[in-house]
Parts: C-alpha cells; structure tokens; sequence
C-alpha cells in the first residue's frame, strides 16, 4: 500500500495561516477482494459514461466501452451498528493499474476520482463507531481529511460517494 502525504493551507479561527500535513494510507480493494467478488458474480455493466463508473480496485473511472462489475462490499474489518455493505463497481478484469502516481514534489496526490464527486466522508475509531461526519465537494478531501484525523479518536475515514451511497474507499491515519 502506498502512503499519500497531502499538504492543505488551513486558516484558523483568528484568522492565522498554519501550514499542516497529514500522512494517511488509501486503501482501494485488494486484488483477493476484487478476485472473491469478481467470482462471486454480479451485474455486468458497459461504461456508457465517464466518469460514471468508479472502479474501486485500481480508483480510476472506467473508459467508455470498459466491462465493469456491480457488487456488495463491506469495507468493516470488525462489527459495529454502522456496518453495512455498499455496491462498488470493478473492472470485469483485473486492473493491473492500482494508483501510485506521485507528483512533482516527490508526495501522492488524491486520485481524480475522489476528487469529482460529491463525497460523504465519514470518521470512526478504533471500535468502529463513528466520531463524525461530512458531505462535501471532492475538491476540498484533502482538508476534510485534514480536518477529521484531527480528532485523536479518528482511525479511519470511509469515503462514499453522496449520492448512489457506494462504497469509494478507506482512508487509515499512518502512525
């Protein structure tokens, strides 16, 4: 897994600027996930659209004519009332393409496909109950994240997309 480091200006509330980092890890679909539910079967789609069909293993969107799979994940590692599983689409295939592009100052920039959408964004601890909550423009994650992992208590932030409700991706605070 790659560690994305994402620097975001933020202004205080007297009005003073303070430089922050936050490291974090994405975590997209494995390739055993992806290979369990591409086995297990769902409904196939054609990408009539882009973007419109979100893989979740490689977090691109597919190019229109790509085969995508429709599923249910359950992105909890543990029980908790808030757990439910979400449709994702795949590619059909596997996507040998996962996202480690680095940018020009040597850190990782958010995917493009988490940053086009409207996003609910949703904050748990350890016990994977949840801390807090935001839906918001993709364009302002990198400060939502920011902003959640300020509080001590936040391990993880599921990412959603706010509309249809799927699944996007786990976002895990690096020690």
């Amino acid at each position: 897994m790659s560690d994305f480091r994402q620097s975001s200006t933020l202004i205080s509330p007297t009005l003073d600027v303070m430089q922050s980092t936050t490291t974090f890890r994405i975590h997209p679909l494995t390739a055993d996930q992806a290979s369990h539910h591409r086995l297990a079967g769902g409904e196939i789609y054609i990408a009539d659209s882009k973007p419109g069909y979100p893989c979740r293993r490689c977090l691109r969107d597919a190019e229109i004519g790509e085969e995508l799979i429709l599923v249910s994940h359950d992105p909890f590692e543990r029980d908790s009332p808030y757990r439910s599983a979400s449709p994702i689409f795949l590619h059909r295939e596997e996507c040998g393409n996962v996202v480690t592009e680095t940018n020009v100052s040597g850190t990782h920039a958010l995917p493009e496909q988490l940053t086009c959408r409207q996003l609910s964004v949703r904050a748990f601890d350890a016990n994977a109950m949840m801390v807090d909550a935001a839906v918001i423009d993709g364009s302002v994650l990198a400060t939502t994240i920011e902003r959640l992992f300020g509080n001590d208590d936040a391990r993880q932030l599921h990412i959603h997309n706010a509309g249809r409700g799927c699944w996007a991706t786990t976002i895990s605070r690096c020690p």
